[in-house]
């Protein structure tokens, strides 16, 4: 990998109803403005080099990537790792009830309900990357969730204290189908290792 270009997926359903949905078996269609979205996505993605567009497996995920790049011959690959943190009994639940238990319970409790911690997706999600980052593809387009786009953004300024929530993870979201980010093997690789460190601090 040379370039990494990420970005999340469009509003979905769920989204427009502010509840959640972690489960890739339960259909997530998006919106008609979700589809704009990644219409949008697609002309600013235009004259842009890709050799690999990669997806969770969520259907909202998936949905952008096929309306982005309509028309245009570029190999796909699904990765669950990038799937969103798994909810539990959670799932359907309103964001805001979700967000307020993170921020009560702590980024490494699982939630109920066969559900997993902030702290273990996270770790799914540096094993995503990684395996990206080996890849061959030179030009990488990444459509995912919200989780791993922050968590990448914020990983040069993460300061571990304890399990809880830190403050930079709170809302604004991730733009819908915005600008992807962007980032260089070497720029990811530090990030990755921040990452790394962040969590072994937690983990004591």
């Amino acid at each position: 990998m040379k370039t990494l270009l990420l970005t999340r997926h469009g509003e979905s359903e769920f989204n427009a109803s502010c509840r959640i949905n972690a489960d890739p078996r339960i259909s997530s269609p998006l919106t008609g403005r979700g589809e704009e979205q990644a219409i949008a996505l697609g002309i600013l993605l235009g004259e842009e080099q890709i050799d690999l567009c990669v997806t969770s497996e969520h259907e909202r995920a998936i949905a952008t990537a096929d309306v982005a790049l309509e028309g245009r011959t570029i190999p796909r690959l699904v990765l669950p790792n990038l799937n969103e943190p798994r909810a539990g009994a959670l799932e359907g639940d309103l964001a805001s009830r979700y967000d307020d238990r993170l921020r009560r319970e702590g980024m490494g409790s699982p939630n109920p309900g066969g559900g997993e911690s902030q702290l273990d997706a996270l770790r799914r999600y540096i094993r995503a990357y990684e395996a990206l980052e080996q890849r061959r593809e030179h030009v990488q387009l990444v459509v995912a969730h919200g989780m791993p786009i922050r968590w990448l953004r914020l990983s040069r300024r993460l300061t571990p204290v304890r399990e809880e929530m830190p403050i930079e993870f709170s809302r604004p979201q991730v733009d819908f189908a915005g600008t992807p980010d962007q980032y260089d093997a070497q720029d990811l690789r530090r990030r990755l290792m921040k990452l790394k460190r962040y969590l072994s601090a937690v983990d004591g």
